[in-house]
């Protein structure tokens, strides 16, 4: 695999690991103290290096070490925050920890000060880029919900589209992940609840990342990831329970409907 040398004067003959939870399609690298993400150079992607050095000193985020651009990838190696994602089997079984956690992460990610936010998300940029993809042809309705499209849901992607278009929910603006997953969530070594994955983050509807977690949890606890394992103990109304909200049904379809074309 190609690292260009600028990199491989911090990695060289180091152990590592290679991260396959997410589906970015990034190269993930796991060192020790530090973390390799390669990937194809994006807006996401440079959006990710200007949030994460904004939000450095307002919540717990991996620093950048180097990033590298080269011939359309960029290899950007970071400092690794050491401790358990919040997918791990130790706190699915315990689900009021896990859901302690949970509340604590979105609470944390709510009280940042959105007055200079480099990054909008808002529903309309969203959109802008959900049809951009659609156009495309990037969205893969083989990794959708199977009820998102065929029979009794949506004909196409250009039909979900200009459903979500017309359906536009008020907005509830607030510092957003935008992929506010357990797997993203992780509780440090120190304690702290930290943050990965921030390609998507910025100012945008706090129903965004509820949605997310919320479909998050359900996936976890079932068994639809950790090789078909399910846990016991969770109920969605513990989520809501726990940020002390009453859930707004059509929001959450409607995010989670939008995500289907990422």
């Amino acid at each position: 695999m190609y690292i260009p040398d600028s990199i491989k004067s911090y990695i060289s003959n180091k152990p590592y690991t290679l991260d396959s939870k997410g589906k970015s399609g990034a190269v993930i690298m796991m060192f020790h103290d530090a973390v390799l993400k390669i990937e194809e150079v994006s807006e996401e992607v440079r959006r990710e290096e200007r949030v994460v050095s904004w939000l450095n000193g307002r919540l717990y985020v991996p620093s950048t070490i180097i990033s590298v651009e080269e011939e359309g990838k960029i290899y950007r190696l970071m400092e690794r925050i050491r401790g358990k994602d919040l997918s791990s089997p130790s706190f699915l079984e315990n689900p009021e920890r896990l859901l302690d956690l949970c509340a604590e992460a979105y609470e944390k990610l709510s009280n940042v000060d959105i007055s200079d936010c480099p990054s909008c998300r808002s529903l309309d940029i969203c959109l802008k880029e959900a049809e951009e993809r659609v156009e495309k042809n990037l969205v893969d309705v083989e990794d959708t919900d199977p009820s998102t499209f065929g029979k009794g849901g949506f004909s196409s992607p250009e039909k979900l589209l200009e459903w979500l278009m017309d359906n536009k929910p008020k907005e509830e603006k607030s510092f957003i992940h935008g992929d506010f997953c357990l797997p993203n969530i992780i509780l440090g070594e120190n304690g702290d609840i930290g943050f990965i994955d921030l390609g998507r983050s910025g100012v945008g509807d706090k129903y965004n990342d509820i949605a997310l977690l919320s479909r998050s949890l359900k996936s976890n606890f079932s068994g639809h990831y950790n090789g078909g394992k399910q846990y016991p103990g969770y109920r969605e109304e513990m989520l809501y329970e726990r940020l002390g909200i009453r859930k707004d049904e059509e929001k959450v379809r409607y995010y989670l409907l939008l995500d289907e074309l990422f």
